[in-house]
Formats: C-alpha cells, structure tokens, sequence
C-alpha cells in the first residue's frame, strides 16, 4: 500500500527493535489540555517562581515578599472577582513587577491573551526591551513556551504556549481595534487622552465580551489630579482610584507599636520631618517619619520592618492601634491601592533623599514661582496628587464684616447649634478666648469673644482660672427655657514666650488631677480630652492632627491614661485652609459661618474681622501675615476651634445618628438647666435635663459611642 509504513529490510529482521510511540504518553499529553489550570495565584506564583536581575540597581535574587510586602495585595486582587486593578504609585517602588508578574504566572499556570498599553512607541520599546525581554531570558518556563518563528518572538508580539502578549502605545486606533481578556496598562497619567475618553475607558472596553473572566491592572503616578481633596479626583487614575474600595496601606511604628498610614488623608497619618530651613545635606541627614500616636521619630532604617508588618484596610474598614481590623470593604469592581513613595524601599537615598528634593524644589518655587520641579517630585517621589500652593483662597475681613448679623446675640447658642468648642490664645499680659457652635454639616457660629488680663508666664492662678473658664462655662440656649450648653472641648495655644509652655502643661496637670479635665476616650485613633494643650507645626507637610506626649519619657501608647500631657500637635496651614474655604461660603448653610454684629468696632476698620484677614497663604502653601498686617489672633482662634471641633471627630459625623453631644437640644448630653447662684449671680449648672437621669456622665455616653481605652 502507497501509504504503509516502510521499515529497512534490517528493521524487519529484528521487530524487537522497532520503537513505537508510547499510546499512554500520547494520551497523557492530550489530557493535559483539558485540566484545569493550576490554583495558584499571581503573588503565591511570584514567591515561588520568579527570580529579579536588576544589576546596576534594584534587587538582585530569588523573589522575596519582605521586600515590598505592599505588592501581594495588588498581585493577589488580579486573581480575585474584582474586574479591574488599580495601583496608585510613585517611580521605583516596584508596581511595574505587578502586570510582569502576571503575565509569567498567566503564562505557566492559566494562558490568557493580553494586551499591554503604554503611553508611547519609545516608551513600549523600553519597556520590553528593559523588562520584558530579560524576565523571558531569565526564566526557563517563559524561554520554553516562546514561539520560534520571527514573528513569534518580535519587539511589539510574543506568541507562547496557549495565549500571546501584544505590547502597544496607546493610539486611538490601537485601542478600538483589538480585543483580549486581560489588559495592562502602563503609566495611565502619561498617556494621551482622546474626544472618546482615555486609555483605560477605551481600553476597558476590550474585554468586556469577556465578561467575569477578564481583567484590567491600570497603574501610574497621580498626575492627572488637580489635589489631594477626592472630589478633584476627577480625572486618571485617581478617578480609577476614588471609585475603588480605595485602600491604604498601614504599619507599626516601632516605638510604640502603634499603626498607622503613609497615605495622604489617613486618620492616623504618619509624615516625613525634616528641619525647614537647614541645607539640604543636612535636611537629607535629619529627616524622618513622626509617629502620628506617640510622636516619636522614625528613621530609614526602621522602614522595612514596618513593612513585613504592615497590611492593606480598606474604605468601610476600621482598624484600631494595635493592628486589628474590623467592619467590611465597601463592594467595588475595582481594588483600588495606593503606594506612597514612604513606603518603598527601592528610593536612591531613602527617606532623607525624598526630603531633600523636596525641599531643594520647594526652595526653587520660592524663587522662581516655577513648580514644575515641585510637581514632580510630589507626584513621581512622593506618589501623592498635586496641588498648587496658590489655589486656596485669602480671606477679605471687610467683606465678612459686611456680613455680620445683627440678630445673632453674644453668649447665647442660636437655634441649629448642636456642640460647642472653645480656643485660647496666649498673649504676654493676656489670653483671648472664643467661642464656636457648631451644627449639621459644619454650619458654625462664632457666640463670644473675651479678652482675659493675665500674666501668661508666670501666674499659675491666671492659668488655672483660665481653664475652670473653659470647663465650667455653660451657655444659654436661645429658646427661653432656662437651659443653657456646657462646652464640649476646648484647646489652648501652648507656645510663647519663656515660662509659658511651662504654665500650659502645669495648669493641664493640675485641672486633671482635680478631675475637670475628662478623657473622652479614642476618636480616630487619637486620644480625646475635653481640654488640650495645642501647638502648630512649622513643617509644611505636618500631619492634620496627631496627639502627642512631649513631656513624657515613656513611647507607649497608653501615656495619656497615666496623668502626662498631652499635646494637640496640628498643621496650621491646612486648618487655615479649612477656615479660608469656610468663609468663602457665601450663603447660610453647610460650612457657613455666622458672625453677630456685636464683634465690629463702633466705625471702620473693624479690627476683629481685619485680623482674620491679616494673613495670605503664600506661594509655598503657608500661611503668612501679609505685608503691614496686623495682629492675626482671630484667625488662629478660629483655627483651634476648628482643631479640637476635628478631635472629637465632627467631620465625620451621621448626622442622621449623630452622637449624644450633637443631638437636638431636648436630647444633648451637653445641655443643662442653668441655676443662678444667690451670692454673685454667676451661673451654675445643673444635671442635664430631659435626656439622662440625674447624674449621668456625659462622657461615659461620649465614651459608649465611640469606644475608649
């Protein structure tokens, strides 16, 4: 027969040796096809598998999850039921290893096709030619399934075993005309934006015939965002970002054991500190991380430790100072992470490198007014949105003047008001005191003002009636009930001249050992008290608001409960920003605030007012006094206001459900029935009324809604 088998006469002559293929091989090699692929995901696989070369710079080995432990959450996210991965990220903290990652493991364990976008052909070249290609050298598994044809193996194609990868810049024709499950796209910020959206919204679109199968792992710098306020998020991965279970990374400070985050915004923020105006070898040398619980500072060193130790929380998460996390991750199809340049351990220089370039830009700014350099470095260093030192808004105090009411009556709460906080600044023969209601949704009014002779340096008996004013004042109510409204909390500049700070801290130990001063418990993670020692950081990049024990030897976390200070350590440029955008609301409401006629002075200039436009926020984000300014008190007793307003969380506030002290009066902890006293007439207070029994303590309530130590 034509098509038989032909065997040498030799052959035929011994069978014995004619070698058959083996059915069972066969067999067994065909069914390997129908297997499911192996349960391991992208992180497990990396562990196990992948091996880094990064001579010249980087991590030379056997891959290593201590490293960057901050990379498993985002490489395990892409084997989850999410449908897109979003990695927010400065340059070299290694979230490019991510979609490499994924392609090995998509590779050797469960081909897929890809698509992988990148902002430009140059770029893409690098970028294969960089990592792409040597990830393929050094691992047999990648060298083996790689097609053999010329056009298996080119630049901008590599066809493997059961699935292929097309590296492509990101065209509007490369984005409408091709289609695969899994897509990466590279550097979303930097690549161009069409009429018909931007990369990731058209390119997204290529795998939805997919359905649940697919995936898209977007990562970049910030770019695209106009500041670190989520509602400009409005634009790149940001916007990805925002619409995300959005999560932040958190870790131990080393001191205390406290956690915390690098990221912007965190509740317990930790920041880089350095020495504002020390040259910049200097600067480079002294900065380090500032424990947002305990104050301490943290070097380099530290970093990586905190790291093995650290872990991903998500949006509608909780989690406390020991590490333990509660409540449940709001339900998106993205999971959103966000890597700051803190966190990397692969930075030329570490931390005091960061702080120095950031300073050396910040410096150039000032000269200059150019803030490129300063972008730069705060986006592609830092990995945190930008926004521009001039776009807070200065305040006008003959315009608030102008809008000052006669109706609204000093030392009376006014309908809506629901708590009260009270600010103290310190002068050298003088404390000036306001204070400030607050209702729903940050409407605030300012009730009184007083200036209090003292010597502010050496009189502890002026101190101490200073404070029994902040504890035992009670305001009353503007119903004609003969109720009045004690004074949820209350902060005093501790700063000054010699001797003042000493004074501060000593009147504090002295109300709380006669039990005036309460400890509210722990509110987002800082310690609560109903009057507190304020100070303002000079570093530009401060935390919001951290809780610290200056006076203390002892770094743990439980100092405040042992009779020590503690110190409301805040940064005054962001609380200024925060009254600045408050003032500018022109219409009663959310964030307005009301001011009674009575503070103008009988003819212009109203002085009052004049201070609360005496500063402007310069170039480099502070807040200065502004050229022949005058005095500015009023402004940073707003400030402080709004500071210990911030302690006890108001921001945060349901109020649908708001805690006991910001109820409707017939329900508020905090009013009583007001009694005046038969020898000189001042009021005392009574146990509140129609609300607890007799006797309750309102901050046992305060205590019950928030959690405590």
């Amino acid at each position: 027969m034509g098509n038989a088998l032909s065997l040498s006469p030799d052959l035929l002559e011994r069978p014995e040796e004619v070698l058959f293929a083996n059915p069972r091989e066969i067999l067994a090699e065909a069914l390997k096809a129908y297997l499911p692929p192996e349960k391991i995901d992208v992180a497990a696989f990396a562990l196990a598998n992948r091996h880094l070369n990064n001579r010249g710079g980087g991590f030379v080995g056997k891959w290593d999850h201590d490293e960057a432990p901050f990379l498993v959450g985002p490489m395990e996210a892409l084997t989850s039921t999410a449908l897109t991965t979003c990695v927010v990220g400065p340059a070299r903290c290694g979230k490019t290893t991510i979609g490499q990652n994924w392609i090995y493991q998509s590779v050797a364990v469960d081909p897929a096709d890809f698509l992988v976008y990148a902002q430009t052909d140059d770029a893409l070249e690098s970028y294969v030619k960089r990592e792409i290609e040597p990830m393929i050298d050094l691992h047999p598994i990648l060298r083996d399934r790689l097609g053999l044809k010329p056009k298996d193996r080119s630049l901008h194609f590599k066809k493997f075993e059961g699935m292929w990868v097309e590296f492509l810049a990101s065209t509007y024709n490369n984005l409408i005309g091709k289609s695969a499950s899994r897509i990466i796209i590279t550097e979303l910020d930097a690549c161009p934006v069409y009429e018909q959206g931007d990369t990731y919204s058209l390119g997204t679109i290529r795998r939805e015939t997919f359905g649940q199968e697919s995936m898209v792992l977007v990562e970049s710098h910030p770019d695209r965002a106009a500041g670190r306020d989520p509602s400009k998020w409005t634009d790149g991965i940001m916007k990805i970002y925002r619409d995300s279970d959005r999560r932040t990374w958190w870790w131990p400070c080393p001191h205390c054991n406290a956690y915390s985050s690098p990221t912007p915004g965190a509740e317990r923020q930790m920041i880089l500190d350095w020495p504002q105006d020390a040259p910049l070898d200097e600067i480079a040398q002294a900065a380090a991380l500032v424990c947002p619980s305990c104050g301490s500072l943290i070097e380099d060193k530290w970093r990586r430790s905190m790291n093995i130790d650290g872990l991903w929380v998500a949006q509608g998460q909780q989690i406390d100072l020991e590490g333990n996390v509660t409540g449940t991750a709001i339900q998106s199809e993205t999971a959103g992470f966000w890597i700051t340049g803190l966190m990397s351990p692969f930075l030329i220089g570490g931390i005091g490198a960061m702080a120095r370039d950031y300073a050396k830009a910040e410096r150039h700014f000032k000269e200059t007014a150019d803030d490129s350099d300063l972008k730069a470095v705060t986006v592609k260093r830092f990995g945190f949105p930008y926004q521009s030192p001039n776009s807070a808004r200065n305040i006008d105090g003959e315009v608030l003047a102008n809008r000052a009411e006669p109706d609204l009556k000093m030392g009376v709460v006014p309908k809506g008001a629901r708590f009260l906080t009270m600010s103290v600044d310190v002068q050298s023969n003088r404390f000036e005191r306001l204070t400030r209601a607050w209702g729903a949704a940050g409407e605030s009014w300012v009730i009184d003002y007083q200036k209090i002779p003292a010597d502010t340096a050496q009189s502890p008996t002026d101190w101490d009636n200073m404070v029994r004013g902040l504890t035992d004042t009670v305001y009353p109510l503007d119903d004609g009930s003969g109720r009045g409204m004690k004074v949820l909390a209350a902060g005093y500049d501790s700063g000054g001249e010699d001797g003042v700070t000493l004074q501060a801290y000593g009147a504090w130990q002295r109300a709380r050992r006669a039990r005036r001063i309460k400890f509210a418990g722990e509110i987002d993670g800082r310690h609560a008290y109903t009057v507190m020692p304020l100070k303002g950081m000079s570093t530009a990049n401060a935390a919001m608001l951290a809780v610290r024990y200056p006076d203390s030897q002892r770094k743990d976390r439980n100092a405040g409960a042992n009779g020590e200070v503690p110190l409301g350590a805040f940064n005054p440029n962001r609380f200024k920003d925060n009254v600045s955008i408050e003032l500018a609301v022109a219409n009663p409401g959310p964030l307005y605030v009301h001011f009674p006629a009575a503070l103008k002075s009988p003819a212009p200039p109203h002085q009052w007012f004049d201070q609360l436009g005496a500063e402007e926020r310069s170039d480099d984000g502070r807040w200065k006094k502004k050229a022949g300014g005058g005095r500015n008190e009023a402004l940073d007793l707003m400030a402080m206001s709004e500071v210990m307003a911030v302690l006890f969380g108001f921001q945060r506030i349901n109020w649908d459900a708001p805690p006991n002290w910001a109820l409707d009066w017939d329900q508020n902890v905090m009013v009583t029935q007001i009694a005046v006293s038969d020898e000189d007439g001042t009021p005392v207070s009574m146990p509140p009324v129609r609300n607890l029994p007799a006797g309750t303590d309102w901050i046992a309530e305060m205590a019950r809604k928030y959690g405590s130590n």
